[in-house]
């Protein structure tokens, strides 16, 4: 099961590049990159996508798995809560897009009860301990996106980060 499972990790809004603005010309082709990283990784065999659920990166890549499965993509959404609530001290638009997706999910795992000072790094290490690839956000802010991607490195997870040159998105012509 896990070999068909890939996880996401990346930033909140306010630790993404000053350069990607969410609405911004170069937000949209990160956006355009994560989504076909989506379809690449469902094009190896991957149909279950695990979102992590926090503001930013996890939403955006839970909202990509969405419209990809609304576009006929044999995928689904999985959603790892830290705990219930975990929304709560969010903006109003943030708690509106958590809402819409978390209602969307195939399945939904809280991994801790209720808050705990730990809970997000469980969340992480569930993220990890629980897929064979991550598609990630990662330019090396210090952070817990830092710590799954290690972790997840650690674990021998193929990692996609879109952050590095080394899938050469700009020469591959992506098309939507």
């Amino acid at each position: 099961m896990k070999s068909s499972i890939c996880c996401f990790s990346g930033y909140r809004p306010e630790k993404m590049p000053p350069d990607l603005p969410e609405g911004s010309a170069a937000f949209d082709r990160m956006l355009q990159r994560l989504r076909w990283s989506i379809r690449r990784a469902s094009g190896a065999g991957y149909r279950h996508f695990l979102s992590g659920m926090s503001r930013g990166f996890d939403l955006w890549a839970a909202e990509a798995v969405l419209e990809l499965q609304e576009q006929g993509h044999a995928i689904d959404l999985w959603a790892a809560v830290a705990f219930p609530g975990m929304e709560q001290s969010w903006e109003p638009q943030w708690q509106r897009r958590y809402h819409a997706v978390l209602s969307r999910a195939a399945k939904t795992v809280p991994v801790s009860a209720k808050y705990a000072p730990e809970c997000y790094t469980l969340r992480d290490r569930f993220l990890v301990e629980h897929s064979s690839r991550c598609i990630c956000f990662f330019d090396g802010v210090p952070g817990g996106t830092a710590y799954t991607v290690r972790y997840a490195r650690r674990c021998g997870l193929l990692i996609d980060n879109l952050a590095e040159r080394q899938l050469c998105f700009d020469d591959l012509n992506i098309i939507e």
